[in-house]
């Protein structure tokens, strides 16, 4: 199957995935697409990305993605399945067999994930991830060898096991951000990825929610190396759109802590959780990443009502200044 379906009318779409998903800019694209070009259709897009999660994970975490009542998934992982590390220029034997036990245990939980939700009436399009940058020169981030070769590789598994007839759709990401990539750094332009060369740039965000619209057979277009380098831009999101996109964000950060970590705070009530991650800050060696990330759990961890609250206002506030509006008074923002 090469492509995917367009939402129908009233669809619930639960985005499903890693830290790629969570940052949440190619979702609030995807949403604004179907607020201004089809609102008729009344499709709601949720965020339910956490940072560092994993196919396998996910399944452990189906009853908070079936919470949003979901009539389509959108599923990407794979970075954090894959064993990143183990991609090192000289790899080792160790090396070769954490890939094979990262490969087997990622397609494990994408063909659970799936079964999950299918039989909770969702349909799902399955989604390469978009691989990580090996065309940049230089030395930022962790360099690896193969490792997006291995993404694909592990995305055209998934799908000889999960089969034909099952999935709504596919989207493969990587294809077109690797070769756009590649064009960027041949004439020195803006890169698709953050120096880290695991997540993509805000631009790298705008190009995930062409591709996938595109991959829908929607008239959206994909600028060329040379249209960036020339100073192509994408509008900027409507302001309630940017503004839910926060709340989202904010709901979804009280669950980012989640994957590090969950086999020690499964069970734990919001004080449990608290008293359990200050303990952590305590430690002298935590890397400035985690700290900034637990710090923002305990600040926030009784606030998950109040975030998830004002991001459903903010959702409902979408429709309700629809009414009475044509298709074309709502066709504000994005240049197609």
């Amino acid at each position: 199957m090469a492509g995917a379906k367009q939402f129908e009318r009233g669809a619930r779409v639960a985005m499903v995935g890693d830290s790629i998903t969570h940052g949440g800019l190619a979702v609030a694209y995807i949403q604004e697409y179907y607020l201004t070009h089809m609102p008729e259709r009344g499709v709601k897009v949720y965020n339910l990305g956490i940072g560092g999660d994993s196919a396998s994970h996910a399944c452990a975490r189906i009853d908070e993605i079936l919470s949003v009542r979901p009539t389509d998934a959108v599923v990407m992982f794979g970075v954090n399945d894959m064993a990143v590390p183990s991609y090192g220029y000289t790899p080792t034997e160790r090396d070769l067999a954490t890939r094979e036990r990262a490969r087997r245990t990622h397609l494990e939980g994408t063909v659970r994930l799936v079964g999950l939700l299918r039989d909770a009436g969702v349909r799902v399009t399955l989604c390469s991830a978009v691989g990580r940058d090996e065309h940049t020169p230089g030395e930022s981030g962790i360099v690896t060898r193969g490792a997006t070769d291995a993404l694909l590789a592990m995305y055209y598994d998934n799908l000889a096991a999960i089969g034909d007839g099952v999935l709504e759709g596919t989207v493969d990401y990587l294809t077109p951000m690797q070769a756009l990539q590649a064009e960027l750094c041949a004439i020195g332009g803006e890169s698709l990825f953050a120096p880290d060369r695991t997540h993509p740039s805000p631009l790298g965000q705008r190009m995930m929610a062409r591709i996938f619209l595109r991959a829908q057979g929607l008239p959206v277009s994909l600028p060329s190396a040379a249209d960036i380098a020339n100073g192509w831009r994408e509008r900027p999101l409507p302001e309630v759109l940017g503004a839910r996109r926060v709340a989202e964000l904010s709901w979804r950060d009280l669950h980012w802590v989640y994957p590090h970590q969950a086999d020690r705070t499964k069970g734990l009530d919001p004080d449990g959780r608290i008293a359990f991650w200050q303990k952590e800050l305590e430690r002298p060696d935590l890397p400035d990443y985690f700290r900034r990330m637990y710090t923002n759990y305990v600040e926030n961890a009784h606030r998950e009502e109040e975030f998830f609250t004002e991001y459903m206002r903010l959702t409902d506030a979408l429709y309700g200044d629809l009414e009475g509006k044509t298709d074309n008074d709502a066709k504000v923002s994005l240049r197609i």
